[in-house]
């Protein structure tokens, strides 16, 4: 059979990254490879080129063809799967990913045949085999919804993996084409690494923790360096929840990265308490390469830390911050921005921004309350706005105290702080540096993205969008932050899924 997966692209009015990163799509690499043995397997990362979908169903007519959702995808997901539907009308479409595990019921659409909820490397191996054997029912397979005349209709549920150990490396192969379109910041090439997925910590605004219900699933380091060992690229983004949950296995793998003389610099999410309590592992990992560690800050005063569920005091943020500078580990450090804020709390930002050396970048995120997370059920009735494209960390979706268009501005006003310290830290004033083919390809993606976050505010209008207008008046829905996932408690983990470097979970 032929199977087409695919990366939908981010929708037009959504913010984020999309102009200052691309990461590889790593679980649709997972699930290619889990089923590439007995089926032609064909990716298409709309990501990088978004008409490459038209052009490949002209030569290349799928049986089953996958995307993968966050929430920022939701629309396009559907919209990609419409118009396979419309050149392979017998195709049979699905749906996987973060997104379609928590709010299964947003993919109640025609253009949906199956939705995968939990863990998708196996559950879509067996649908391709029930396909490929002729079969049209799917009853049986656990982890997934089924489209009927009555609605979605949910299997029994698929137990999470106790490890990652059976999944395949991911087929680098299928994204050959695309590859050299992956960077991250200021590193023009980066491989995208899971190690681990899940997290156990039960802050307010992450969705980790809901999908995966609290659990920590790893892989064995032996794994890890197999697939390090085989990467080109110098750079390597630890796409985990939390790569140093488990501290131990983290040294275990430092050390046999050293060991085997592997020598590539890495991006990883971290907690700050988990960096103060581990300083030793921290200083293992700076010795194999750690060159950027993300990690939310959210506040600068633990009343507000508190209110977020982190069970994280300021005094530990600030250590880590000194550690971190000790160590020569650059911070990507995020803010959370709230309803409350004004010019007071952004200079606050800023001044503690300049004050840590540490420092290299930041985000200021607006609060944004993710379905099936507790601050969904909390600010609910304060949402503003159920179009998902504008769930980037960008938009203000919720009431705030100022005008968005005034907290856009404040916000604007605090990166080109940042940006102008950036120059300098990292010398880029120079002419060697600052007309480097990558670097003029950054500035051109800051340039993209002005002009949309100047627009930001003008995106949000109250309302329901699109198909989700009627799940509101579905008692199944109301009040639960999130469809069938969320409603009825489903336990299970993350869909192989893309990682993108928007909404995601950040230490």
């Amino acid at each position: 059979m032929n199977i087409l997966l695919i990366n939908p692209p981010l929708g037009a009015r959504t913010i984020g990254l999309k102009n200052l990163a691309c990461i590889e799509p790593l679980g649709l690499e997972v699930i290619g490879a889990a089923v590439s043995r007995h089926h032609t397997v064909r990716l298409v990362d709309m990501m990088v080129r978004p008409n490459d979908l038209r052009r490949s169903l002209r030569e290349f007519k799928p049986d089953i063809a996958g995307v993968t959702s966050d929430i920022i995808h939701l629309e396009t997901a559907i919209e990609a799967l419409q118009v396979v539907n419309l050149h392979a009308p017998q195709c049979l479409t699905v749906v996987g990913g973060h997104h379609a595990t928590l709010c299964p019921r947003d993919f109640d659409h025609p253009a949906v045949d199956l939705v995968v909820v939990g863990e998708g490397v196996d559950t879509f191996a067996e649908i391709c085999s029930a396909k490929a054997s002729g079969s049209n029912g799917f009853d049986e397979i656990p982890g997934i919804c089924l489209r009927t005349p009555d609605g979605l209709k949910l299997t029994r549920p698929r137990p999470l993996p106790s490890t990652l150990d059976d999944q395949p490396f991911p087929d680098r192969s299928l994204v050959d084409r695309y590859r050299k379109h992956y960077y991250y910041l200021f590193e023009p090439s980066v491989a995208a690494v899971r190690t681990s997925v899940g997290c156990p910590f039960a802050c307010v605004f992450c969705s980790c923790r809901v999908y995966s219900h609290g659990t920590f699933i790893p892989r064995s380091p032996d794994l890890v360096l197999e697939e390090i060992r085989g990467l080109k690229e110098e750079f390597v983004y630890f796409c985990d929840d939390h790569s140093f949950c488990d501290p131990q296995r983290m040294r275990v793998l430092g050390e046999m990265l050293l060991r085997n003389g592997v020598k590539k610099r890495y991006f990883a999410y971290s907690r700050t308490d988990c960096i103060v309590e581990n300083k030793d592992v921290f200083a293992l990992w700076a010795r194999v390469g750690l060159s950027l560690v993300m990690t939310g800050l959210e506040a600068l005063d633990d009343s507000t830390l508190r209110r977020t569920g982190k069970d994280i005091e300021q005094k530990q943020n600030e250590e880590a911050l000194r550690i971190t500078q000790e160590l020569g580990i650059h911070v990507a450090a995020g803010y959370l921005i709230n309803s409350d804020f004004g010019v007071r709390e952004f200079k606050a930002i800023d001044q503690h921004i300049k004050e840590h050396p540490s420092i290299l970048i930041a985000e200021l995120t607006p609060l944004t309350p993710f379905p099936g997370t507790p601050l969904h059920r909390r600010l609910e009735n304060r949402i503003l706005t159920t179009d998902y494209q504008l769930y980037d960390m960008q938009h203000f979706v919720t009431e705030t105290d100022l005008p968005p268009k005034e907290l856009h501005r404040l916000i604007l006003r605090s990166y080109g702080k940042l940006i102008g310290r950036l120059i300098l830290k990292l010398g880029l004033w120079r002419p060697d540096r600052a007309f480097s083919r990558h670097n003029l390809k950054l500035l051109v993606g800051v340039l993209r993205s002005l002009g949309p976050y100047m627009r930001a505010h003008q995106s949000i209008r109250a309302g329901c969008h699109w198909w989700l207008a009627h799940q509101f008046d579905d008692p199944l829905y109301r009040g639960t932050g999130g469809g069938l996932a969320a409603s009825s408690r489903v336990r299970f983990g993350s869909v192989g899924r893309s990682i993108s470097p928007v909404c995601r979970s950040r230490g």
